[in-house]
Order: C-alpha cells, then structure tokens, then sequence
C-alpha cells in the first residue's frame, strides 16, 4: 500500500472511531479540540501535500476534510482554514523571508494562520472594504475591523486584506502578513457560535499598525489574484467539508430508519423514506462528481466553476440534514445523537468561503456582462 492510501485509511479510521464522540463532547464545551488536531498534524498532512507531492495529492487532501467532516466538521473547519488561509497564501505567494518565517511551522501545527477579509456590514464584498493601508515614506500605515475571522484567536500570524492608498494617491489591494504581537493589532473576544462550536473565530481591529514592504504578501501590492486564489481554495476545502457533512447525516439516519420496531416494520421499509434516501445518496455522488471534475480538470482557480461546486455541495449538506432531521422527527431533535449537530454544522457551508448568493452573482457575472441588442419590431 503506497503512502497517500495509507495515510486516508489512517484518517478514516481516527475519523470513525474517536471524532465522533470527540465532537459531541466540544459542541457542549465550546474549546478548541487542542489534542485531536496535535494527532491529526501527527499525521503530517499538509507536509505530504505540499513538500512531497507523490505522499498525498490535491484529490486525497480532500478526502480527509471529508472523511474529518464526516464526524466532527468543526475539526474539518480548523484544518481546511490552516491549508486554505495561510499555508496556501505564504506558499504560493510568499517572499523567501515569508516562507522561511512561517511555512514550515505552519505545516507542522506549531503555528496557526488566518485570512482576514470580512468586515462588518460590507461582509467579503472587496470593492467596499474599508481597511485601509496608507503608504508612508518608510511602509504603511494599516487601520481597519475584521469580522468573524476563522482561526484569529489561536492564530500567530494573520494574513489581512485591505486597501492600499499610495503616495501617489493610487488605489489598490494588497495582503499584510503580520504578527499578532504587532503594536495596533487586536484580537477580539471568542464569539459564540450556533454550530461549528470548536472553531474558534473572532474579530480583529487595526489601529494605525505600522508597517513595512516587508509585510506585503510577496512583497507587492497585488491584492486581488491573491484573494482570489485564496477563496478559490478555501470554497473547495468548504465542498469537501460539506460532502463530509452530508455523508455524515445520512450515516446517521441510515442507522435509525433501520431499527427494528415493536409495532410493526422499519421505517426504511417504507417507500417514501427509500426514495428520500435514494435522492440524498444521489446527490452526494452528483456533488462528488463535480468536485472531482474540477480537480482532475486543473480548473482550481476557475472562479465560476469552483462557485458551482461550492454552492451545489453546500445547498446539498444543508438539504440533507434537513431531510434526516426531519423523517427522524423527535429522535432527530435530542443532543444525543448527533443530527440535530450536523443540521447546526451544515449552515456555515454557505457562508464559509463567501455567502451562497455572493457565488450565484459570480456565476451570473458572464450573463450580466455580456451585451446583447434587442432589435425592435
């Protein structure tokens, strides 16, 4: 058995026998799950991925945040957030200095990243940012607020998107790498969240942080490919979470419709509840299929069809958990059992890696662009 399949029946096995109940546990205490991300970095995920490309491909990275999703999404959460947004965005844009700061550590787990491009009101929207960076003669002045940031509170280094005013007065966008000890940078208090309890999320102010090139993401104001690429990836992890999330509740109201009962047949020998479960397996195959298309495609950073996989599987895991809950009637409402979990768990896919209908306009762009005249009678 070569390594890459080695290390997937690693994952399903942890996955299947001690995530499942590691997970119920953290969705009541509201802690970062310290111990079962020390294993799964154990496991030397991200350095399989990225500095031993034949260990682990792009297609097995995304098996585990599924297979992890699959009994506990909120650990998925944390590991897809670490890959997505700071080991992608120092690796494939990062200065030599950046790297040589950062990556390593970030690959092992003996540090935390995070993304910051969420604001308040203007959520992701990045025309309507309002951090601001003010180029000075020496670097850059930085100001601004974060919204609900995956990762701020245990994070050492924060990637933050922002504005970019030149001396020159020329606008642009760019990513700040910088230390969370920096003078003027702020980590906010831990929010509570309905679902995805153990992923720890905060905001984050900017007061006058100064700044030099040195901090610029590859030392150039280049903004927009870099948030691109880095919501590309992130909306990708999101599908697979969502898969993981899916499968996971249909796992689980496999197990109750089967039970014998007292007063007569099983649930799943009833027609209507085959045909629910049939479309909801059918659906999880179609969502995989697709995913599977762009990966195998290389069409990773194609902005439209990464939309169409992210928003078909996230509308996927939020149907699914729905339709469980809702044929598993009172049984499905107890903490107990976990679905009542997974429905919670399955509303940050459409909203993780930007919102459900921030993806359909993206989708909808070619359309509204393209100008056709209409001739007149």
């Amino acid at each position: 058995m070569d390594k890459r399949h080695e290390l997937v029946l690693q994952v399903t096995d942890y996955s299947h026998q001690e995530l499942a109940k590691a997970a119920r546990y953290y969705d009541t205490v509201d802690k970062f799950p310290e111990e079962q991300m020390i294993h799964l970095f154990s496991l030397a995920i991200l350095p399989s991925l990225y500095k031993n490309l034949n260990d682990l491909t792009y297609h097995d990275y995304l098996s585990v945040i599924r297979l992890v999703s699959k009994n506990f999404p909120a650990l998925g959460s944390i590991l897809l957030t670490q890959e997505s947004h700071c080991v992608w965005p120092i690796s494939t844009f990062g200065t030599t200095q950046q790297k040589e700061r950062y990556l390593e550590k970030a690959l092992h787990g003996e540090i935390y990243g995070c993304f910051a491009l969420n604001e308040p009101i203007t959520g992701s929207e990045i025309e309507e940012m309002k951090t601001v960076a003010h180029q000075t003669e020496t670097g850059w002045v930085l100001s601004g607020n974060k919204d609900y940031i995956s990762n701020s509170p245990i994070a050492s280094v924060l990637l933050i998107a922002a504005k970019t005013i030149a001396l020159d007065g020329t606008q642009g966008y760019a990513i700040f790498v910088i230390d969370k000890k920096t003078n003027g940078l702020k980590v906010g208090e831990l929010e509570e969240k309905m679902g995805i309890k153990a992923l720890p999320v905060a905001s984050v102010q900017l007061d006058k942080v100064q700044l030099t090139d040195d901090n610029l993401l590859g030392g150039v104001v280049n903004g927009l490919p870099q948030i691109d690429s880095i919501l590309n990836r992130n909306r990708l992890a999101v599908a697979a979470q969502s898969l993981g999330i899916a499968g996971g509740a249909l796992d689980r109201g496999l197990k109750y419709v089967s039970y014998n009962r007292n007063l007569g047949k099983r649930l799943i020998d009833m027609a209507s509840i085959q045909y629910k479960l049939a479309d909801i397996e059918t659906g999880i195959y179609s969502a995989r299929s697709l995913l599977m298309q762009v990966i195998n495609s290389r069409q990773e950073q194609d902005e439209r069809m990464v939309a169409m996989t992210k928003l078909t599987a996230s509308n996927l895991a939020i149907e699914t958990t729905e339709s469980i809950i809702n044929m598993s009637g009172g049984y499905g409402y107890m903490r107990n059992n976990d679905i009542e979990r997974f429905v919670r768990d399955a509303k940050i896919t459409a909203i993780y890696g930007s919102s459900s209908d921030r993806l359909r306009s993206i989708i909808a762009k070619p359309w509204v662009n393209k100008k056709c005249k209409v001739k007149e009678e």
